[in-house]
């Protein structure tokens, strides 16, 4: 059996194969060394007993099996392949984590998501950051925010749509920022009902299973309660930038009411 371990939202995941899959552009950044320790480990066997693939998950999301017929092994030859198979939203919310859909940059006050409907600037006000505050985009669609210990982080992941950043870094989160495409720019705190509705809508997870659904909700809670959550209402430009870095800016203002 060949070894590959990949370090995603704060996990190493360690992946036991037959043959060593190529890593695929998205996911190299993200390969680790296999020493050390191991949070979820994946073995993938072919199993001429199934038609497709089976998998198996344990209670603790720590260990996952994927058994495969064989004739389906070119499946498992790119490491993309093979992480289609792990189901990630259910392994990262075990682990207090899960993918928002938003653009995640480090910048000079500290890790900022922007998140809201596709179409609506994500993409935009992540570029005019790293334009015009020397930020840096480390993904362009689906972050990996995470709870560890008494501190939210946020990740990059290999999951970055067609922005091209798949950057694997991490950074405490500053603020989560809920934009709205407007003619002026405008920095609103948001109730809390208003950020609990429109994170959830941007949150990837199986609405089957009941009690992620309630693990989740408990876990977005946690979030907005302990990070500044605001709404731009924001143009294209760099007047946006200077209207969130001025809320940004204001002490003691906590996002919230």
């Amino acid at each position: 059996m060949s070894e590959t371990a990949l370090s995603i939202g704060g996990l190493k995941f360690c992946l036991q194969l037959s043959a060593l899959p190529r890593a695929d552009r998205e996911i190299a950044p993200f390969v680790a060394a296999a020493e050390g320790t191991c949070d979820v480990a994946v073995e993938y066997w072919p199993d001429e007993s199934v038609s497709d693939a089976e998998v198996t998950v344990s209670p603790a999301a720590d260990r996952v099996t994927v058994r495969y017929h064989p004739g389906l092994s070119y499946r498992f030859a790119a490491l993309r392949g093979c992480m289609i198979y792990i189901p990630m939203e259910q392994i990262l919310l075990a682990h207090r984590r899960f993918f928002l859909h938003a653009s995640f940059i480090a910048t000079p006050f500290g890790g900022l998501l922007f998140t809201g409907d596709s179409g609506v600037g994500k993409s935009t006000q992540a570029e005019l950051w790293r334009e015009h505050m020397d930020s840096t985009v480390i993904n362009g669609d689906r972050a990996i925010v995470a709870k560890e210990a008494d501190d939210w982080r946020a990740y990059g992941s290999p999951y970055a749509g067609s922005s091209g950043y798949y950057v694997c870094r991490d950074e405490p989160i500053r603020a989560i920022v809920l934009l709205e495409q407007a003619a002026e720019n405008r920095v609103d705190i948001v109730s809390s009902a208003e950020v609990f509705r429109r994170l959830m809508l941007q949150i990837s997870i199986d609405h089957s299973r009941t009690e992620d659904v309630e693990r989740l909700c408990d876990l977005v809670i946690e979030l907005f309660t302990a990070v500044p959550v605001y709404r731009l209402r924001c143009t294209p430009d760099a007047r946006a930038v200077n209207a969130l870095c001025e809320a940004l800016r204001k002490e003691g203002a906590n996002g919230r009411q």
